[in-house]
């Protein structure tokens, strides 16, 4: 499949990596329901445009890993996880996460109401593969497929990557 080009690409990359950088220049101090939170800093339009663009989503996930790894050495208590949750087909929804510790995390990845349900996907190692992901240190992957209950919303895809 051809993509279209998108324009202003090295701009908008380097605008959303700065972005990342100064809303989370602190690490964070108040949590609600256990964790903190907060979305990815891109334009949906932008998001839209790119959807079948692979190379492109690779250097956004990079760009969400890179600032999870800066926050992670930023952390005041080992037991705290730091999360890139990655929303697919489209990463609209995509956000960095951080957790108190493992038990709040745990609690979080539990979805089954009657509203909605996380189906696992055991498929972690193709998902590392596929997107070409490299870390120098311990990256667990957890995969879920969205069931929402109450909607005619298209199949989507949860992928957490936690340090």
């Amino acid at each position: 499949m051809r993509h279209r080009k998108v324009r202003g690409l090295k701009r908008k990359l380097s605008r959303l990596q700065c972005n990342m950088q100064e809303n989370h220049h602190d690490f964070p101090t108040e949590f609600h329901d256990g964790y903190w939170y907060a979305k990815i800093p891109i334009g949906q339009t932008f998001l839209l445009d790119i959807q079948y663009n692979v190379q492109i989503k690779q250097a956004i996930i990079h760009t969400l890993l890179d600032e999870a790894k800066r926050l992670t050495k930023r952390r005041v208590d080992e037991r705290m996880r730091v999360v890139v949750l990655l929303d697919f087909p489209t990463l609209w929804n995509s956000e960095l996460l951080v957790f108190q510790d493992e038990e709040e995390l745990q609690t979080f990845m539990r979805r089954d109401s009657s509203h909605q349900k996380w189906i696992p996907i055991p498929h972690e190692k193709t998902f590392i593969n596929q997107w070409d992901i490299r870390s120098d240190q311990d990256i667990r992957v957890y995969g879920f497929e969205e069931w929402v209950f109450d909607e005619e919303d298209e199949d989507r895809e949860w992928w957490m990557l936690v340090q």
